[in-house]
């Protein structure tokens, strides 16, 4: 046994992590703010591969697919993000912003394509099986689920750093990313499919929200709205642990045979 797989089973986070973020900023090397959106997925496919071989990606790669749950969580998936970037766009025009043009308001069939293209190449499938199906049920040992949210946050933050540091994103998004956490698992404890259901929040929020909404602003009037679509975030995420405590559920958290094994 290599000492690299040795060192993975004895520090499985440790080394996803690691991992992660090596595979994910090699291209800040060569372009400022650079970063592989499918770090996250390798990294889990390795360490998967040496800490369990085929019966450990088999049980992965499960708990990534899985879809069983309520339809109408899936549609709160899909929606709350949505609603939560109507929000912020809202009030950036109650604030002062021009009204946004009817030709940024009509753009809204390109969503048919924006939505599936953010989902499959700018994110949620080359990171959520990462965060979502590697690391977070490790996390979640002997913690709470509000605390492994915020854990899971701060390196998933951490992770957008290259976009924050070369100017592509605001340092004020970051804590948008620690909150969207706990609204992601909130909607995770409701269904089997912990995972897939990210997956559709995530896609929802930067493919249809930010693509859609974000647009409609420029200059001091598109950081006004990034300001308050992370303070609604943050609302939101705050109005959920007061709600459901540090469960982040009212009920037993749905879970599957898959979730169980951390190994």
């Amino acid at each position: 046994m290599s000492f690299f797989t040795s060192f993975a089973k004895r520090h499985s986070l440790m080394t996803f992590f690691g991992l992660a973020y090596a595979l994910s900023w090699w291209p800040s090397l060569f372009t400022a703010g650079g970063l592989n959106p499918f770090g996250p997925l390798l990294a889990a496919l390795i360490i998967v591969l040496l800490i369990g071989g085929k019966d450990g990606l088999k049980e992965w790669w499960g708990r990534v697919t899985r879809w069983r749950g309520s339809l109408g969580w899936y549609a709160t998936a899909l929606l709350l993000p949505f609603a939560i970037n109507f929000v912020a766009a809202a009030l950036t025009v109650l604030f002062g912003a021009p009204f946004p043009t009817g030709d940024k308001i009509a753009r809204w069939p390109e969503l048919f394509i924006t939505f599936p293209l953010y989902l499959i190449v700018l994110g949620p499938l080359g990171e959520e099986p990462g965060w979502r199906g590697f690391a977070m049920p490790r996390i979640l040992e002997n913690r709470t689920a509000l605390a492994a949210s915020l854990i899971l946050g701060i390196f998933v933050a951490v992770w957008h750093l290259p976009l924050v540091v070369s100017g592509q994103q605001p340092t004020v998004i970051l804590l948008a990313i620690i909150a969207s956490q706990i609204m992601y698992t909130w909607l995770a404890n409701h269904v089997e499919g912990k995972v897939l259901i990210v997956i559709v929040a995530h896609a929802a929020q930067g493919g249809l929200g930010g693509e859609y909404f974000g647009a409609m602003f420029t200059g001091a009037d598109a950081g006004l709205e990034t300001t308050l679509l992370v303070a609604t975030q943050c609302l939101v995420a705050i109005g959920i642990v007061l709600l459901t405590g540090s469960r982040l559920t009212r009920r037993q958290p749905v879970t599957a045979p898959a979730d169980i094994s951390t190994s």
